[in-house]
């Protein structure tokens, strides 16, 4: 994003949330400290928007959030043209950097609509000033629920609310966090209902609907008024599934039920016809989440595909276990990126492990828990304690002590703190708390360590703790605790994290490092093969997934399964064969998210990103130095940025530096979120800058300008380039056949 977008977004967030802090921003928007001043100084000094508070938290000090507009005047059910107009390049266009550039985007979106039921009827019970005051309670409670799983609402529509989830900030997991959160709207209205059924004489329900599509996402409005909004179908669909939801239910298309196929309980309805929609869609009723904490439990539970390599890994943690079983614990820090296969990895040794007959625990860190003190911790005792849904506390409470009665631990003392832990109201017969609060959260960690080490006596253990990237500060600060004491006991701790992680633990002679890398070139190859069952690909097929995956086995395996569903394959006894030309392979759906949250991450040189993608995977500091519209501090400071983030390596030093982006994958997210018109622009000037200054690259490299015309829309400039890289290619052909004979 610009800074002016960025400014936008976080006035937007500023204006609704009235409070937010400079950690929050800096985390939200992945600002360094340059940048927060220089917003800072916008927002504070020039426009007087807010105001400093002990250099801490910057509040709002602007006019009111301004009443909203109804439903009719933007609600996604109206109809609303299918396109607009596409910029298309002329010979007498002027040059990019000449012309404004547009904060619009392509971006696949996960959309929710949420709208009152009967609220007519509801209207008719109440005094406007009452229902005034309902409404407002409604969106209120929503409001907390997207915030938690950090959803952005776009509009508050009347009694209804449009949420985007990938839009400011992607996640690898937005339609998970969208079909989260129309379930917490409803368990959040429960809730409300009780205060209002007592002071009010009503109910409220709500209606829940879910899609996931492409959308352009931009400013839109005129005057004193402009909106980020998304075009495109995919809000329309959201609004008419709401329309198709039984009052507190939530619905969600074939496509959102696709990203988060086994994460939740579902059932297929009839497939209606959707007004404005050609084709029917298939519909689904999301009943509750399942029990399956990630998608690779959800794998799990329908097989995993062989594991491929890693055999030096696998042999390394046997050894660490072997010692730990005879009673010298380990820790091993396993550390990779996203899709490298830690988990493959990690259930590989669960499964060696329960072969032995030995116990295994797994914690999991989650990225909707990242403020909640031992989440893993709770979230473990509350599935060993066996809780049901409908249990009333003092049931729980009963259900703990009688856990508890089987260990060695002082009732007296431990089942008060636990009970405090598991957010219990006090045990009658116990005595009260009476500690500060530091005493009580360093007894409840000796006491839960007391509690695993004692398990542990019993029989050796593999405990396991994954996402630690996702950690909270006590989780860590426990695990630090285990750490100290692991040497002397039958366990070994196991921990994932992704390469920013940074362990806050000094090193041990017991605590190994791991870090995985991506597959080679043969190991690549021999998952296509193992993903397709063991029958062979086209030699172009499998030489494309190979070269666009880059050895990551989560993007091997989501691609090869994509050419598999396409219908671009036909299968034979013991292999494929094409059907057709082998088109370009698209991103699956299911990596987009992903790719995406790693870019928005850095959104404040994602422009960087975006040029450097269109000139290719590989490029010269020297050629996006003469295409980059802004100045030469900025263009290195991005640079910077996506280095250190390891979007792309560089070799050199500018001028004369060269960079590649690290996964074809992330290159061609980048270059998908521009507009079309964008990618049209920026093509023309790369090609007309070519020309102008690298006379010597027009000369050996004609296809690249053929190329750049082409995608710039140049047709007759294309065809000129394009016929003298054929005769460049034929002449060295025919002298090579010269040479040989």
């Amino acid at each position: 994003m610009t800074f002016d977008e960025v400014l936008a977004h976080v006035l937007d967030l500023l204006q609704r949330q009235g409070r937010v802090s400079y950690r929050a921003l800096k985390r939200r928007f992945d600002l360094d400290d340059e940048y927060l001043e220089d917003l800072k100084a916008e927002i504070i000094q020039a426009q007087r928007l807010a105001v400093d508070e002990d250099g801490v938290v910057l509040v709002w000090s602007g006019e009111p959030l301004p009443q909203q507009s109804s439903p009719a005047a933007h609600a996604p059910q109206r109809e609303k043209p299918s396109g607009i107009p596409e910029h298309r390049a002329t010979p007498d266009s002027p040059p990019v950097a000449e012309r404004e550039v547009s904060d619009a985007e392509r971006r696949q979106l996960t959309v929710l609509f949420c709208d009152l039921a009967d609220s007519t009827t509801l209207a008719g019970q109440l005094d406007p000033e009452d229902l005034r005051e309902v409404i407002r309670a409604y969106q209120s409670a929503c409001a907390e629920v997207i915030q938690r799983f950090d959803g952005h609402i776009a509009q508050y529509l009347g009694d209804g609310l449009l949420v985007y989830f990938g839009y400011p900030q992607a996640h690898e997991d937005d339609a998970a966090r969208a079909v989260r959160t129309g379930l917490s709207i409803i368990e959040a209205l429960s809730t409300l209902n009780s205060r209002l059924e007592r002071g009010r004489g009503i109910r409220l329900a709500v209606r829940v609907g879910i899609h996931t599509g492409l959308v352009v996402v931009g400013t839109l409005g005129g005057g004193s008024r402009h909106e980020h909004l998304a075009l495109g179908e995919t809000p329309n669909i959201a609004a008419r599934l709401q329309s198709l939801a039984a009052p507190n239910t939530v619905v969600i298309s074939a496509a959102t039920q696709q990203l988060v196929q086994g994460l939740f309980t579902c059932w297929e309805m009839h497939t209606p016809a959707l007004k404005g929609v050609a084709q029917p869609l298939a519909v689904y009723h999301v009943r509750d989440v399942s029990e399956a904490q990630s998608r690779f439990e959800v794998a799990v539970t329908r097989g995993l595909t062989p594991l491929v390599g890693r055999e030096e890994e696998m042999g390394l943690l046997r050894r660490r276990w072997e010692q730990a079983a005879e009673g010298h614990g380990q820790v091993v820090l396993l550390s990779g990126e996203a899709g490298i296969g830690k988990s493959r990895l990690v259930q590989e040794l669960r499964e060696h492990v329960g072969s032995a007959g030995a116990a295994r625990l797994t914690w999991r860190c989650s990225p909707y828990a990242q403020h909640s003190a031992l989440y893993p911790l709770i979230e473990h005792l509350q599935r060993f304690l066996q809780w049901q849904r409908e249990d009333t506390p003092e049931t729980r409470l009963a259900k703990l002590e009688r856990k508890l009665q089987a260990y060695h631990l002082p009732l007296h003392d431990v089942m008060p703190l636990f009970a405090a832990l598991l957010s219990l109201p006090p045990p009658a017969p116990y005595p009260p708390l009476a500690l500060s609060p530091q005493q009580q959260q360093q007894q409840t960690q000796a006491a839960l360590l007391a509690w695993l080490l004692e398990d542990v006596e019993r029989q050796p253990t593999l405990l396991v703790c994954e996402d630690l990237h996702w950690a909270d500060a006590s989780t860590l600060e426990w695990l630090g605790l285990l750490i100290e004491q692991a040497p002397t006991a039958h366990l070994l701790t196991l921990l994932t994290c992704r390469p920013e992680f940074r362990a806050p633990w000094a090193n041990r002679s017991h605590l190994t490092q791991l870090t995985l890398s991506r597959f080679t070139r043969p190991q690549g190859e021999a998952m296509v093969t193992r993903v397709a069952s063991g029958k062979t690909l086209p030699g172009e097929v499998l030489q494309q997934i190979v070269a666009r995956t880059d050895g990551v086995p989560l993007f091997v395996e989501e691609l090869t399964k994509m050419v598999l569903e396409s219908g671009l394959l036909q299968e034979r006894e013991d292999h494929y064969v094409l059907t057709g030309p082998l088109p370009p392979l698209a991103i699956p759906t299911t990596l987009h998210d992903s790719l995406m949250a790693r870019l928005d991450r850095l959104a404040t040189v994602r422009e960087v990103a975006q040029l450097g993608a269109t000139l290719g995977r590989e490029f010269t500091y020297e050629l996006l130095q003469a295409v980059w519209p802004l100045d030469e501090e900025t263009l290195q400071r991005g640079l910077r940025r996506l280095v250190d983030a390891e979007l792309i390596y560089q070799r050199g030093v500018p001028p004369q530096a060269r960079y590649v982006f690290k996964h074809a994958l992330i290159q061609e997210a980048a270059y998908q979120t521009l507009l079309k018109s964008t990618r049209q622009r920026y093509h023309q000037q790369i090609a007309q800058v070519l020309e102008t200054r690298f006379p010597d690259t027009v000369k050996t490299q004609p296809e690249l300008l053929a190329h750049h015309y082409t995608e710039a829309g140049f047709n007759a400039k294309a065809m000129g380039y394009w016929r003298r890289a054929g005769q460049r290619a034929l002449a060295g052909s025919f002298g090579f056949r010269r040479g040989v004979t």
